[in-house]
């Protein structure tokens, strides 16, 4: 089981990494869930009809989205969705997933959205 230290250091391995505040980024009405890893690590994520949808993740991609595809195979549903901020092309090769739609921002990096086929 996960404890709060663990959590905690993958929450500042979040903020390291894209330079924004956890806590800021998390839009609880969007990604009211969390899947909770034993080493501390989590995706928060919502449900949009018959779509996950992962909100700000901290540990391993691969890891987090093969949970999240049998989640949705359990369940039925029919796409997993993501966004991120940094390097697209490298993100599709991880994830397996396909850019559908770049957003570009006056004042924050641009995002990436994917969606991954169940």
């Amino acid at each position: 089981m996960a404890n709060t230290v663990d959590v905690l250091k993958h929450i500042e391995k979040y903020e390291k990494k894209l330079k924004v505040n956890f806590f800021e980024e998390w839009d609880l009405e969007k990604y009211p869930f969390v899947l909770l890893l034993p080493d501390g690590s989590f995706a928060t994520y919502g449900v949009d009809f018959n779509t996950i949808v992962v909100g700000p993740t901290s540990g391993k991609l691969k890891q987090l989205l093969d949970i999240f595809i049998k989640v949705a195979q359990v369940v039925g549903l029919k796409t997993i969705r993501t966004t991120t901020t940094r390097n697209p092309s490298a993100y599709a090769k991880l994830s397996g997933a396909h850019l559908v739609k770049t957003t570009r921002f006056y004042d924050k990096p641009t995002e990436y959205m994917f969606e991954l086929e169940v």
